[in-house]
């Protein structure tokens, strides 16, 4: 696996081109590669590594629909014909996108209807790469974790960042669910799993684990954890 990542956008957000370098040294063209977010400037960006690279976008992976992750998507799928993912309980941004911002936006966000939709523990293949799909809300309803166990990487979106964790005071977004998505989804992955996240550097699991201020908190959750198991 081979992992390119490129900062776009005002916010500064995270785009990664995930690569099947096995079919590269197997000598296949073109070679089956992953884009993960697709933030503003993304289409720029990637689009002269794709073309020299001769890679072969099957799958662009949505781990929320805020539009610094999503504005480019429409433009990525008119070059490289990949299919759209989302989990359906983020699809409706993505349908009325300049409705559902809260914010005063100095441009318009096209519309654009995902291709298929990402469940929790589904598996996902890019060649000879294996994805297993965590469904991690908190930060969005339909937040999800992208997660290679062979290569130990997760991608985290803006669940899990080096330092800290999504924000949660946004529509959509609960502080008490996303500890609940952490404790349970993500502190249980191997603590030398590298986390590539929507923002910032990369990190690991064990890393956050003893450095993470905000995971720190998680026992103090607990009780809350029991309560949603309830309600739900």
């Amino acid at each position: 696996m081979e992992i390119i990542p490129f900062e776009c956008g005002p916010l500064a957000t995270n785009c990664y081109l995930v690569i099947d370098d096995f079919t590269v040294g197997a000598g296949y063209e073109p070679v089956p590669t992953l884009i993960i977010d697709a933030p503003p400037d993304a289409a720029n960006q990637l689009l002269p590594v794709i073309k020299k690279r001769n890679l072969k976008i099957e799958k662009i992976i949505l781990t929320h629909t805020h539009w610094d992750h999503t504005l480019d998507t429409a433009e990525l799928k008119r070059i490289t014909n990949a299919q759209v993912l989302v989990h359906k309980d983020d699809e409706y941004r993505l349908l009325n996108p300049n409705e559902t911002t809260i914010f005063n936006l100095p441009f318009e966000i096209e519309t654009i209807k995902p291709d298929g939709y990402l469940e929790d523990g589904m598996k996902l293949f890019c060649g000879s790469l294996k994805f297993e799909v965590l469904h991690t809300p908190g930060h969005t309803e339909g937040g999800i974790c992208l997660i290679n166990f062979e290569h130990k990487v997760a991608f985290t979106g803006d669940t899990l960042f080096c330092g800290s964790v999504g924000r949660t005071d946004f529509p959509g977004g609960s502080w008490d669910i996303l500890m609940k998505s952490i404790a349970e989804k993500l502190l249980l992955l191997p603590d030398d799993m590298k986390v590539y996240s929507g923002h910032g550097n990369p990190t690991s699991i064990g890393d956050e684990k003893m450095y993470n201020q905000f995971v720190g908190t998680i026992n103090s959750h607990k009780s809350v954890f029991n309560v949603l198991d309830n309600i739900n």
